[in-house]
């Protein structure tokens, strides 16, 4: 059975949504996969583009005409029931949790005439990555890979401002495995699912320090 993305209204850039709590529909586009994800990019010129995680693989999609989406790109990879999007300028970074692909980087210069992409498959910590869960970049271009099959799935932190289509290697964290991460301010925060919430100090990227470990988040108010 065909997915439905709804694209409702796509204003999360524009400064509209700020002043204004209503939504709107505006237009969709059929998918024959499942969907698992999307993020947006908005390019130098303005136009904007919805990325989007597809069973089967990574469609980047026009919305110049709103009400009309049209995909523009579309890069293969393994079956999977997941894949996350971040971007870092005008690069996606994709993850996905299922099959050998590694990191897909995909440079979106060009758009929306062409994209340039490979699989990242690093040799690291006494393996190869070939799939990890999730990922975040940072406000300075730092990368995080949660869940990964390398380090027991605990976090791989990542340079992809030097060159972003580059990804390189900077530390890890020790312990379990990650499940989500998020991070600002230098802060970082790594959902170790029974592991409890892991709470870092990266200031130092080559110096990482564990803050603080929350094993039972129902103790803490508003987390119920």
């Amino acid at each position: 059975m065909k997915n439905l993305l709804l694209f409702i209204s796509f204003c999360f850039w524009g400064a509209q949504l700020t002043a204004q709590l209503n939504i709107s529909f505006v237009g969709s586009l059929d998918y024959e996969e499942e969907l698992s994800d999307i993020w947006g990019y908005s390019a130098p010129d303005g136009t904007e583009y919805a990325l989007v995680g597809l069973g089967n693989g990574f469609s980047i999609v026009s919305l110049v005409d709103a009400a009309n989406p049209t995909e523009v790109a579309f890069i293969p990879g393994d079956q999977s029931i997941w894949r996350d999007i971040k971007t870092f300028g005008a690069f996606a970074y994709v993850t996905t949790d299922e099959g050998n692909d590694g990191l897909l980087v995909v440079d979106m210069t060009d758009l929306p005439n062409s994209v340039e992409s490979y699989y990242y498959k690093p040799s690291l910590l006494g393996g190869t990555i070939e799939r990890c869960h999730n990922l975040y970049i940072d406000e300075q271009g730092y990368m995080y890979l949660a869940g990964c099959n390398v380090n027991g799935g605990a976090v791989l932190i990542y340079d992809v401002f030097t060159d972003s289509y580059n990804p390189a290697f900077v530390n890890n964290t020790p312990g379990s495995y990650a499940h989500d991460v998020y991070t600002k301010d230098n802060i970082m925060y790594s959902s170790n699912l029974a592991s409890g919430l892991r709470i870092f100090d990266v200031t130092d990227k080559n110096d990482l320090i564990l803050k603080s470990v929350i094993l039972q988040m129902d103790n803490i108010q508003g987390f119920r």
